[in-house]
């Protein structure tokens, strides 16, 4: 975690978005200056911009795309987040669709990203049909390094059922981020999950554990 620009990545059900914004919250507590780029052009339904509200209550600055949540929904920036991008003094938490069009969002700062150090993550939730096998993973990451001609960093297993989440559940989610990591050399970040589940997962996983509070609330299932 010690670098300065986090951008996640993931398919659409992973909770990359409930991740964003509670690393955001997480360095905020530390008394950094942060902002969270809610750049998800893929579902503009599903967005961690949604929680900007208690973010800014956090002193986080939110920066989202022109037309967000309107019918016309296309990775327009402002020159603010160029400028966020550039001033050491902030950590930034960047919120990207993860397939291969909201990849595009990622390789349009690539430059800007690579010379500032960024550090590139993929969350995965393997009860999500796209990405319960092997193979859906390894097709989606390939999709992302084409369209954003970045490398992923680090995995974040983040499998759950919502509130049906079980012990067996998390212990299988570990396994299967593993089975990713030992097949793609990328290191597991962290294994996420809900304080409300009460599963004490740091006795289940190796790895480091990320314990996050339930900050975005959709009627379905968290992006």
């Amino acid at each position: 975690m010690g670098k300065r620009i986090h951008v996640l990545t993931g398919h659409y059900g992973a909770g990359k978005s409930e991740i964003s914004v509670n690393l955001a919250m997480d360095f905020a507590r530390q008394g950094k200056k942060v902002v969270l780029a809610d750049m998800d052009t893929v579902n503009p339904y599903f967005r961690s911009g949604i929680a900007r509200h208690e973010l800014e209550k956090h002193g986080i600055k939110v920066v989202v795309p022109k037309f967000a949540n309107t019918n016309v929904d296309v990775p327009a920036l402002t020159g603010e987040f160029r400028r966020f991008l550039l001033d050491k003094e902030y950590v930034i938490v960047m919120d990207v669709g993860g397939d291969d069009a909201g990849a595009l969002v990622t390789g349009r700062y690539r430059n800007e990203l690579l010379d500032c150090g960024a550090v590139i993550y993929f969350v995965i939730n393997c009860f999500r049909p796209e990405t319960s096998t092997v193979p859906g993973v390894l097709r989606i990451l390939r999709e992302i390094r084409k369209s954003s001609g970045m490398e992923i960093d680090y995995l974040i297993n983040n499998s759950h059922l919502l509130e049906d989440t079980t012990v067996d559940d998390i212990i299988r989610g570990i396994e299967f981020s593993r089975e990713i990591s030992s097949i793609t050399n990328i290191p597991v970040a962290f294994h996420a999950v809900m304080r409300e589940t009460g599963l004490e997962l740091e006795k289940l996983a190796f790895e480091p554990v990320f314990l996050m509070n339930r900050i975005i609330n959709f009627p379905d299932i968290a992006e």
